[in-house]
């Protein structure tokens, strides 16, 4: 998720980008020390001392969401629709696009994959959408950003149909409803954006709603029937995964109910004032952390780890992840942003004229006038 540029934001994201890196970490944990050795994907061990913990690492997905639904409320503040979709591709595709590659070129040099099988594969995940096409996933940690887009393209829909005032009070509505499909109708729970995990998109706004202009009654409504709900649908998830074995559902929903209070207290003005050096590059490496850390984690945990002396070879293999990650960050994110946003604009224009069109005259006179060269210079 991008960090908006004006200083403010980046002084209240600061304490968030550690979080954010901190639930990326939780999740490699969960991948690494409990699903990888449970599903066969990790050989070179069984179990740690520490596998029962890490099997609660999935949860750092759930203050994944809630984070994204904070900051996405925000970012939409007062930014057209064109220019909104423009940054959320630019933030989202070229990194992945890389993570995309690497699990490709780790599937080819380790063979579990043939070229001619592969290639289709490939080619329908770049769209970030490949079951359109039919195709699966290369990597199962992908399966979240297909929640992150449906997201985005609901907001999206609010700004282009310039009601983005109404979300206001959408989300906290949305949050009452989901509650009432994840505890009653949970077929239609299952549906995008019905319920299930989205609740927690819609708790990471409504904290955002919060720290930025109070409390209402509707809010404090929708932030508990959304918290229940990321409960319901947590442990739900759990049972129906594999990890309800392994985990106290009890603890799981405790653990639910204190990321949201963390999300909010960070979130106070006074704590997130607090200045934290490096963490806007920190939290930069959440992301391509998240995308390479699954298949080719594994492929170095396979080809590294003793096992009779597990955690050098875990330690190597997440430095080698970390170094992967910042080097995403720093040459395809940072190095390319100016090609990137050009690329994103561009395939965003027809949107952005459509909005110009739309303008009242004044409005497009002045933005004219803006563009137009000074006669003095």
């Amino acid at each position: 998720m991008p960090i908006p540029t004006d200083h403010a934001t980046r002084s209240r994201l600061a304490l968030l980008d550690i979080l954010r890196l901190a639930a990326a970490l939780s999740v490699v944990a969960y991948h690494w020390l409990f699903w990888g050795p449970e599903n066969g994907a990790v050989h070179a061990f069984t179990s740690t001392p520490v596998t029962w913990l890490a099997a609660y690492g999935f949860l750092g997905v759930q203050l994944f969401f809630l984070i994204s639904g904070f900051v996405i409320f925000l970012s939409a503040s007062g930014r057209e629709a064109s220019a909104f979709a423009a940054g959320r591709a630019t933030r989202l595709y070229p990194a992945y696009w890389a993570g995309v590659a690497l699990t490709s070129a780790t599937l080819l040099l380790t063979a579990q994959s043939p070229p001619a099988e592969l290639l289709p594969k490939f080619l329908a995940n770049l769209t970030m959408a490949p079951a359109a096409f039919r195709q699966p996933q290369l990597d199962g940690v992908y399966w979240t950003l297909t929640l992150e887009l449906q997201f985005y393209a609901l907001v999206f829909l609010f700004l282009l149909l310039r009601r983005r005032h109404w979300l206001e009070t959408f989300f906290p509505l949305w949050a009452v409803g989901m509650l009432g499909t994840t505890l009653f109708v949970p077929r239609v729970a299952a549906l995008p954006l019905c319920g299930d995990l989205f609740t927690l998109f819609a708790g990471g706004a409504i904290i955002a709603m919060v720290s930025r202009s109070g409390w209402t009654a509707l809010r404090a409504a929708g932030l508990v029937a959304s918290a229940i709900g990321g409960v319901v649908a947590t442990v739900r998830r759990a049972e129906e995964s594999g990890e309800g074995a392994a985990t106290n559902p009890v603890v799981l929903g405790v653990v639910v109910v204190l990321l949201f209070a963390l999300v909010f207290v960070l979130t106070r003005p006074k704590v997130a004032a607090l200045p934290i050096p490096g963490s806007r590059f920190l939290g930069a490496l959440t992301y391509p952390l998240y995308l390479a850390h699954a298949v080719f984690g594994y492929a170095l945990l396979n080809a590294w780890v003793d096992p009779e002396a597990i955690w050098p070879g875990v330690v190597a293999a997440l430095v080698v992840v970390l170094i992967v990650a910042a080097g995403i960050h720093l040459v395809v994110e940072r190095a390319g942003a100016k090609v990137w946003r050009a690329l994103f604009a561009f395939v965003f224009s027809p949107v952005a004229r459509l909005e110009r069109r739309r303008e009242p005259a004044g409005k497009e006179r002045s933005r004219r006038a803006e563009r137009a060269p000074s006669r003095s210079s």
